[in-house]
């Protein structure tokens, strides 16, 4: 590697210096958000998942709104995919930029890998081959993410299971130049750290004095599996005794530091997280209380270019000639989909061979965990579908699913908008099973739909000069959230069973098909079967006509014999919040229409029964 050289020193911009150690903090769970809001907790900071909150609206962003009032928050991504060979994709950096500005975090970061090659994108944390056109490309990303973002970028190492046989230098040199050149801030997951050390048999300890103690924002802390020949990082268990050892190095390497525990899965109660927190707060309280040691905070003589540092170690095999990053990504991401391998060149032959290593079986934890990862997501997003399936089914057929559709998206949580007609086409004897997954997918997606208010009662009824209120005659008035399906099955029934844990129904077909409504009232979605005529009166509404306009088009027909029917259902729709605020100017309405919206007769009409 001889092309790169070492970035010239200059005095760091003022907006990527380091900021002062926040303390010790944890990541906000959805589980915990109830102990948040009822009373302060004993944290310094919180992280959140960037990409959990880039939605449109809806219950996510309200909890991030009310909860970051009493706690400083660092942003923390998944999705950014700095190392695509494809470079970064600019408008979701703005989306993050914009969550950003909203919430003012401490800092933004996100990963050292890439996730897939557009469009698909696999969700995964996939490590980087080591090599010189592999760092001015991360170089170049980080620079203009930090661009877009107007703040400086804090990059995380992942744990990784291969080396690549073209490698031209440790991870650790790797990661150091490249903030260094970039100009960006280090996210040190120390258990990320010794998950790599075990699997590729280096010392740890190397690893945390070469990086640039300066340049260390933030440190997580986190649990992994132990598979015996290998082991995985899986924010699932406790930090382990050999991880906390290491912390406490880490500690004296980098000095205070912001740190966290990560926990994504068996996640316990909230106080048990912070009594483990109390451990790293005591190993830090014990490290900088006695006399630093004399390398302690010694910082790495310079750092020169990526082809000075490269320097792999005696026992490690000369590196291979390069391979171009977008064929290495390109046959990582047919390993993982079982397509064809570009070139008739598979994945094995790119990953390093080591004694006493299983090649497979190495590339095996990133085929299965990008199945398993996506069969959870849509197990989270169907989850009375699960139940009515049976898991081990369910998830037989979510794995399948995601290997012949990839999700298309960055953000996870739109993940299965295809999985309703993928279970009738396997199905095709059992509507009821893709009826019930369409219920569960479309509750799925009112809960985080943009916010738009919904008219209230009072605001329908408010006096208006004489003329009829401006939301009789607006177009497309129906709440935005509000959707209309036809069902052919008594679905609705089975979904209220399996929720409310009572025997299952027998199915049963309807003849004809009914209409369901599906739509959000404040932060819950609701579902309510309509009945014929309300169904078809709603329906020209969603077409964009006005209410006026759809009452005289349907007046005098089996729609709407009477006029005190379209009474009781304004009612319904104002009580139900299936209205949205109108924002138009007054217009006069027919007389009769809007002697409905304002009188008092439609409070004697029987309200609609919403199911939530």
């Amino acid at each position: 590697m001889t092309t790169l050289t070492a970035p010239s020193a200059q005095p760091e911009p003022t907006r990527h210096a380091l900021k002062p150690c926040a303390g010790f903090g944890l990541g906000l769970r959805t589980p915990h958000y109830s102990d948040f809001l009822a009373s302060q907790q004993p944290l310094d900071w919180l992280e959140i998942i960037t990409d959990n909150f880039l939605v449109e609206g809806g219950k996510p962003l309200v909890m991030l709104e009310r909860i970051r009032r009493d706690y400083p928050m660092a942003m923390h991504g998944v999705a950014m995919s700095i190392g695509a060979a494809g470079g970064i994709d600019e408008g979701y950096v703005r989306k993050v930029k914009a969550l950003a500005d909203r919430i003012e975090p401490m800092w933004v970061s996100d990963h050292l890998c890439w996730t897939g090659l557009g469009p698909e994108h696999l969700h995964d944390l996939y490590p980087m081959p080591y090599t010189d056109e592999a760092a001015r490309h991360v170089v170049e990303q980080i620079r203009r993410a930090q661009d877009i973002l107007q703040r400086p970028l804090v990059l995380e190492n992942v744990s990784s299971y291969i080396d690549f046989k073209h490698n031209a230098a440790s991870e650790w040199q790797f990661l150091a130049y490249i903030a260094q050149a970039a100009d960006c801030k280090l996210l040190v997951d120390v258990n990320n750290i010794y998950v790599s050390s075990v699997n590729h048999r280096f010392d740890p300890l190397d690893y945390l004095h070469a990086l640039p103690a300066h340049r260390v924002q933030q440190i997580h802390l986190a649990g992994h599996s132990d598979h015996g020949h290998y082991i995985v990082d899986t924010h699932d268990n406790p930090v382990t005794q050999a991880v906390w050892d290491l912390y406490a190095k880490a500690c004296q390497r980098f000095g205070p530091v912001a740190t966290m525990i990560e926990r994504d899965d068996n996640i316990p109660p909230l106080p048990v997280l912070i009594e483990e927190l109390g451990l790293a707060r005591g190993i830090a309280a014990n490290v900088f209380d006695r006399p630093a040691a004399p390398n302690d905070h010694k910082e790495c003589a310079g750092e020169p270019g990526l082809s000075q540092t490269a320097q792999p170690s005696a026992s490690a095999p000369a590196a291979q000639p390069a391979v171009a990053l977008a064929q290495v990504q390109q046959r990582m991401h047919a390993f993982i989909l079982d397509r064809p391998a570009p070139l008739d060149a598979p994945m094995t032959s790119l990953v390093a061979d080591a004694a006493g290593v299983d090649t497979a079986q190495r590339l095996g934890i990133y085929h299965h965990a990008y199945r398993a990862r996506l069969a959870e997501v849509l197990a989270d997003s169907f989850a009375k579908t699960v139940l009515y399936m049976g898991s081990s089914t369910f998830e037989q057929h979510a794995r399948d699913f995601a290997v012949s559709h990839p999700p298309m998206s960055r953000s996870l949580s739109r993940y299965g908008a295809d999985f309703p007609a993928y279970l009738a086409a396997l199905y095709p004897g059992n509507p009821e099973l893709s009826e019930l997954a369409q219920l569960d997918w479309d509750l799925r997606t009112r809960f985080d739909g943009p916010d738009v208010p919904a008219l209230s009662a009072q605001s329908a009824q408010a006096a208006t000069d004489g003329q009829a209120p401006p939301w009789l005659h607006g177009r497309s008035p129906l709440h935005p959230s509000l959707l209309l399906r036809r069902i052919s099955t008594n679905v609705t029934q089975i979904w209220r069973a399996i929720d409310a844990d009572e025997d299952v129904p027998e199915v049963h077909h309807h003849a004809p098909a009914k209409t369901l409504a599906v739509w959000r009232k404040a932060l819950q979605p609701h579902f309510q079967t309509l009945d014929g005529d309300e169904a078809a009166f709603m329906q020209r509404l969603l077409a964009g006509s006005s209410i006026d306009e759809a009452a005289n088009a349907l007046a005098g027909t089996e729609v709407l014999p009477d006029p005190q029917r379209l009474g009781g259902w304004l009612h319904g729709w104002l009580e139900g919040a299936m209205l949205r605020q109108d924002q138009q100017q007054h217009r006069q309405a027919t007389p009769e229409v809007a002697a409905l919206a304002t009188s008092e007769q439609a409070n004697d009409v029987c309200r609609v029964t919403i199911y939530s």
